[in-house]
C-alpha cells in the first residue's frame, strides 16, 4: 500500500512534466529545465543561451532481489526499496550531450527472502537457511540503510526532450543491515546483530530513459558479509527513476 501512495504521487508530480510548454518550438532549445521546478531558476532570471543542467535530484523506486553465489533468490512482491540521489550535473561538451554526474545518496534495500540469515554458534559469520513453507513466522524482511557517492557518465541528445543514458557507479557505507521477523500472532522482532555485516559497499549501476523519466537497473558487487565462511550475497534492483530537478 505504501509503495502504490508513493507511485501515484511521483505521478502527480510528473504530470505536468511531459507537456511542453505552450507556442513553443520542440526543435528550439528550451529555456525551461525538465521536472518539477521546470521556473526555478534563482534568485534571478535564466540567461539566454546559458547551458542547461538536468538530473540534480533523482528519486528511484526498486524491486529487490537477492543473489546467492550467482543465482537469484525469489523474492515475493513487497521487496520493494527505494533511493534519493542528489547530484552535480557537469558538462563536458558545449550541448550537455555528455556530463559527469556525481554527488551523494541514499539508499534502503528492502527484501523478503524465502528463509531467515543465522549467525553460527560462534556469531563470526551468517548463513541463509531457506524456509519454504515459512514455518515459525507469517512473514520476514531484511536489508539495508546505505549513504553513498555515486559518480556516473551521462549521455543525452541534444534538446529539452532528450533522450538519456547514464552509466554509472557508486561506493558507500552499510549503515544499518536489518532482518524483521513477524511471528504467527505477534508483533515484528527486528534484528541488527548479524556478525560480520560488510560496511563496504560498490556497485554498478544504469538508468535508461526520455527527459526526467527512466528504466534503472543496480547491481552491488561487494558482498553483503565479509566472511570468507559466510553466504555470498549480493542485491540486485530493477526500477524505474524519476528526475525531479
Amino acid at each position: 500500500m505504501r509503495f502504490l501512495k508513493l507511485t501515484a504521487v511521483f505521478l502527480l508530480i510528473a504530470f505536468q512534466s511531459f507537456a511542453q510548454p505552450q507556442g513553443r518550438d520542440s526543435s528550439l532549445v528550451s529555456r525551461h529545465r525538465p521536472g518539477l521546478f521546470w521556473y526555478n531558476t534563482g534568485w534571478r532570471p535564466a540567461r539566454p543561451g546559458k547551458l542547461r543542467k538536468y538530473d540534480r535530484l533523482i528519486l528511484d523506486v526498486t524491486y529487490n532481489q537477492l543473489m546467492n553465489s550467482g543465482s537469484i533468490k525469489a523474492n515475493p512482491l513487497r521487496s520493494f526499496g527505494c533511493n534519493v540521489n542528489t547530484m552535480w550535473d557537469i558538462p563536458i561538451t558545449n550541448g550537455n550531450t555528455v556530463s559527469l554526474g556525481i554527488g551523494l545518496a541514499y539508499k534502503y534495500q528492502k527484501t523478503g527472502p524465502k528463509g531467515l540469515f543465522y549467525a553460527d554458534s560462534s556469531n563470526s559469520f551468517t548463513h541463509f537457511y531457506a524456509d519454504s513453507g515459512y514455518t515459525g513466522f507469517r512473514k520476514n524482511t531484511f536489508g539495508n540503510h546505505i549513504l553513498a557517492i555515486p559518480v556516473e557518465f551521462r549521455f543525452r541528445t541534444p534538446k529539452w526532450q532528450h533522450f538519456k543514458i547514464h552509466l554509472g557507479g557508486s561506493i558507500g557505507y552499510r549503515l544499518q543491515t536489518f532482518q524483521k521477523v513477524w511471528p504467527e500472532h505477534k508483533h515484528g522482532i527486528k534484528d541488527k546483530s548479524l556478525p560480520d555485516r560488510n560496511p563496504l559497499v560498490y556497485g554498478v549501476h544504469l538508468r535508461v530513459g526520455i527527459r526526467n523519466w527512466a528504466l534503472f537497473a543496480d547491481y552491488t558487487l561487494a558482498p553483503q558479509f565479509k566472511s570468507d565462511k559466510s553466504d555470498k550475497i549480493n542485491a540486485l534492483a530493477f526500477g524505474v527513476s524519476l528526475s525531479i530537478f
